[in-house]
């Protein structure tokens, strides 16, 4: 339950934009930790140190689109394909 948790929380920072901005460093976090999540599947006590570590950072991620209109969020959609870690988020999606 707690990893459909974050991978929620990973699907919610997709909504947002990059550009070596705060939201470009959650896309970032995100990757690292979606790779670290993969790296230890199966073991629930690893998954859920690991979703303790990144769950602040994410929580915060998860609002930077509030408040914002439709074309500001596919404006920070945009942006957030350009980050270091989106790449590494949609490696295999294709």
């Amino acid at each position: 339950m707690k990893k459909l948790i974050f991978c929620a929380s990973a699907a919610l920072v997709m909504l947002a934009s990059c550009g070596k901005s705060e939201v470009c460093d959650c896309v970032d976090t995100m990757a690292e930790g979606v790779k670290e999540m993969n790296s230890v599947k199966g073991d629930k006590t690893k998954e859920k140190v690991i979703i303790d570590k990144y769950k602040p950072k994410m929580d915060k991620c998860e609002k930077l689109d509030e408040g914002k209109s439709d074309e500001e969020k596919k404006k920070m959609e945009e942006e957030m394909k350009k980050c270091d870690g989106y790449a590494e988020l949609t490696k295999g999606r294709k």
